[in-house]
């Protein structure tokens, strides 16, 4: 029988760092969440192959001397960027052991040449079809070095993972995980997601997710991270399943407490909030990126444009849920005010848990291709040990990089304050408004839980915990029994939650400290990438081919059938950003991905018509444009409205992103492509 063994290589993480500066001991998590794309690989192996997984995060790392030569036949590594490096190393030690080392994921899928050369076979996209196929082939002694799935397959098809290899390492995690959505409905400029998934969210039937949850819970698991990109992407679908879930849930001896990934857009759904609250969801990370509207402009961010978002946190804060709020500071209009601005937001709003970055270009993303054009990407390739290390790679626009880095600095200490910590903490356990509806432990289990603390005992075993946390978490319990005593054990979490992250805290000024040092001395060269807004030769040659398909695809949907050839120029464009560099010629993935973004330009240009009343333009005759998609003299005015959108000005409020530039354009002309070949003689 063939045995493949799937390792989920280690990286140092934040959790990782505060568990070992704490000496949690044997019996505590060693890793935030399970390898649950590994588990899902051993389902969809065929019969015949014995599959193991290997998670170097809480087995430890695999070594030359690991006695894992003879045992397997093939290694399977996945993860996201910042498991590359790591991975890489896995690949030198298995070649040395003489098996082929095979690797997907996200990070693969994000910048396969990064792994070409190095890795026997290389996988790109989903692998629901891949994976089998490969195996199969690879037992006939007849595989192919790179498996492509170009297909957004109904969810039907991927199997209840199988945890039988690693169960017995269930409560070596934080979290348990399941997946229940692929995909995201909206476009933010910084971001991979909808390249990676599509833009459609597509569901698991829910009969499998609650069987996926049923199993981790007779496993041990208690608490569980869902893990999509927008859990509330399609609220009904979300509603009905969380409908579901609230009798599971409350079936078992001890309900599950559940997390994931949503937008502030559920802060407007109180039914959806209610039914969340009653699940048991203590706590969603919600992407506000920036209190700054310009900001969110920029980063196409509009869904946070049309609500008050500190209210929308405290709105579902009151139900209980904790907001873990996902912010940025480095956008181009940022200036040195904007931390201020970013601790006034995260105080205003009794946010409890805060994850703040710096503002990063990731290759190929519309925010990539821009600040390139600008000559504001930096090198940042071997410059540190991983790309984890890596602060920002960008020059920032109205602050030198210096400014901007300890401005970000200064912002941590602020938030990782214990006064900061306590007051907010504090304020979220006051506005709860409403109990959720679970079964608790009884007031005498509450109250012997913080004796427990209080006594000193789990605190005093706990090296490096200052003295500040003990204080803090009196008066936060104090605060508990005098409003809502039902919210003792989410509060104490908030509490142990930010001991970790202030632990961390002073790893984290090392690693801005040593780049605001290579800023200073001038060590960081820029990164240029000369594919970056032109429109390579190959693709010119080739485009003709698809233009019928995206003109059909975007005249059946449009409803202002005047601005059918802006949006070709729009999805032409967005094409060239993401897959200009490499083309050579159009496969089935590149009409996959066409196909998307003119449903993305449809959705944008119906809502624009609609909210403007714009009329259609009587001289137009939309079949004559079908007639003319293959002429030199079409194909030319099209790439040249192409490169002049690749080579427009930078002003964010002019981005090919924005909405409100999408109008500005509806008003001010027809259609990039000149008249002349579309109007009728």
């Amino acid at each position: 029988m063939p045995s493949v063994l799937l390792v989920a290589p280690n990286f140092e993480s934040d959790f990782s760092i505060a568990r070992d500066m704490l000496n949690m001991g044997s019996n505590a998590p060693r890793s935030p969440m399970v390898p649950l794309q590994h588990a899902t690989l051993a389902a969809l192996s065929p019969e015949e192959f014995d599959v193991d997984i290997w998670d170097e995060c809480s087995r430890g790392e695999i070594t030359e001397t690991t006695d894992f030569g003879k045992k397997y036949d093939l290694i399977g590594v996945t993860g996201y960027q910042a498991h590359i490096p790591r991975a890489i190393e896995i690949a030198r030690i298995g070649h040395k052991w003489g098996l082929p080392v095979v690797i997907g994921g996200p990070g693969v899928s994000g910048a396969p040449d990064v792994c070409r050369g190095i890795f026997d076979v290389i996988f790109l996209g989903e692998a629901e079809l891949t994976w089998p196929r490969f195996l199969r082939d690879w037992q006939k002694g007849n595989h192919l070095k790179e498996y492509r799935q170009v297909e957004r397959l109904d969810l039907a098809v991927s199997p209840v993972p199988r945890w039988d290899s690693i169960a017995k390492d269930i409560s070596k995690y934080e979290l348990a995980a399941v997946q229940t959505t692929r995909g995201c409905p909206y476009d933010c400029d910084f971001c991979d997601v909808i390249h990676l998934f599509g833009r459609k969210p597509r569901h698991k039937p829910i009969e499998n997710v609650l069987k996926e949850i049923e199993a981790l819970q007779k496993l041990g698991a208690k608490r569980i991270f869902l893990c999509d990109d927008d859990f509330v992407g399609d609220q009904k679908w979300a509603k009905q399943f969380l409908r579901e879930l609230l009798p599971l849930n409350n079936s078992f001896p001890v309900p599950m407490g559940y997390t994931t990934q949503a937008t502030i857009t559920a802060a407007a759904d109180e039914e959806l909030l209610q039914l969340m609250a009653d699940c048991n969801f203590f706590q969603l990370h919600i992407g506000i990126e920036t209190p700054n509207a310009e900001g969110l402009k920029e980063a196409n961010k509009l869904q946070n444009l049309r609500t008050d978002l500190v209210e929308s946190c405290k709105k579902i804060q009151a139900y209980g849920i904790q907001v873990r709020a996902l912010m940025i500071v480095g956008f181009d209009s940022d200036d040195k005010t904007i931390f201020d601005e970013h601790i006034k937001f995260i105080e205003d709003a009794h946010i409890t848990g805060v994850a703040i970055n710096v503002l990063k270009a990731y290759p190929g993303t519309p925010l990539w291709m821009r600040l390139q054009k600008e000559n504001r990407v930096l090198d940042m390739t071997g410059t540190y040990e991983s790309s984890t290390k890596v602060v920002t790679n960008i020059i920032p626009k109205k602050m030198t990089r210096v400014e901007l880095l300890e401005g970000y600095r200064a912002l941590l200490e602020k938030v990782r304050s214990w006064d900061s910590i306590e007051r907010r903490i504090e304020g979220f356990v006051t506005s709860v408004a409403r109990q959720p509806k679970v079964r608790q432990a009884s007031l005498f289990q509450r109250l012997m839980k913080a004796k427990r603390l209080f006594g000193g005992g789990f605190l005093r075993r706990r090296r490096n915990v200052p003295p500040e946390v003990r204080q803090a978490l009196r008066k936060v319990v104090r605060t508990v029994f005098r409003t809502n005593p039902f919210m003792l054990e989410r509060a104490i979490g908030s509490v142990l939650q930010q001991v970790g992250e202030t632990l961390v805290h002073p790893h984290q000024c090392k690693i801005i400290q040593k780049q605001i040092d290579d800023a200073i001395a001038g060590n960081l060269k820029l990164d240029s990438d000369p594919s970056a807004g032109q429109v390579p030769q190959d693709f010119r040659k080739k485009v003709r081919d698809v233009l019928p398909m995206i003109y059909d695809h975007l005249e059946a949907g449009m409803t202002y059938r005047t601005a059918v050839p802006e949006a070709m120029v729009s999805v032409i464009t967005d094409f060239v950003v993401r897959w200009g560099g490499g083309f050579k010629e159009f496969e089935a993935h590149h009409h996959t991905y066409l196909k998307e973004l003119c449903d993305r330009h449809t959705e944008r240009w119906n809502a624009n018509a609609t909210a403007r009343r714009l009329s259609e333009d009587p001289g137009l005759k939309t079949g004559l444009i079908r007639e003319q998609l293959g002429s030199p003299q079409f194909v030319q005015a099209l790439m040249v409205a192409v490169e002049q959108e690749l080579r427009a000005a930078v002003n964010p409020n002019e981005g090919r992103n924005a909405d409100a530039a999408a109008a500005a354009k509806l008003d001010s002309r027809t259609t990039f492509v000149p008249l002349t070949l579309v109007r009728a003689q």
